[in-house]
């Protein structure tokens, strides 16, 4: 009876790690983190990287349009947000693009420097895939920090590949506050 409690309690805890994500696509690395930011839409994972103080991330999402991360500041959450924007083209070809908002308006190319960086993605199922990561603070004015404990993630998508720019992406989206990186 004790061995069936057991099986049983660890095929529970088992269950309770799958129901976390909803995406059919395997992530391309294995991550420290992970989160259903909304559930049977949109799976996050993450690691830092204490040595290199670099961040990967992985994004799943619904969708076989563009798909966002950003990190936004508490007391005003889209003003100064710095987002990374990527998408798969019909070629499977992985665009990725470091962006800046600056309130509730289309958010611009950063300027300064390309920050985010797109590794691998693919779109599969009407789902999009995309590894990509930046530094913990990458000393860009246009780029916030990501800070130690909890900081301000932002995530958005859209129905449609940019052409030329994303589109709005009205009620696709979600600010939620959780820890990113412990030292």
């Amino acid at each position: 009876m004790k061995i069936l409690v057991s099986i049983s309690i660890v095929f529970l805890q088992f269950a309770s790690i799958i129901e976390c994500t909803s995406s059919p696509i395997q992530p391309f690395a294995t991550y420290r983190n992970e989160t259903e930011l909304i559930e049977n839409v949109a799976d996050l994972w993450w690691t830092v990287d204490d040595v290199r103080m670099e961040i990967t991330f992985e994004l799943h999402v619904r969708t076989t349009g563009w798909i966002a991360l950003g990190i936004g500041l508490a007391e005003d959450v889209t003003n100064n947000a710095d987002i990374g924007i990527g998408w798969i083209d019909t070629n499977g070809k992985l665009y990725f693009e470091d962006r800046h908002s600056s309130g509730f308006v289309l958010p611009i190319k950063d300027p300064t420097t390309q920050d985010w960086f797109g590794l691998q993605g693919q779109e599969e199922n009407n789902w999009t895939a995309i590894q990509f990561k930046r530094a913990l603070d990458t000393k860009d004015n246009m780029d916030l920090p990501i800070q130690s404990g909890t900081n301000v993630v932002l995530f958005a998508y859209g129905l449609i590949d940019p052409n030329p720019d994303i589109t709005y992406h009205e009620d696709r989206r979600i600010t939620r506050m959780f820890p990113l990186w412990k030292p």
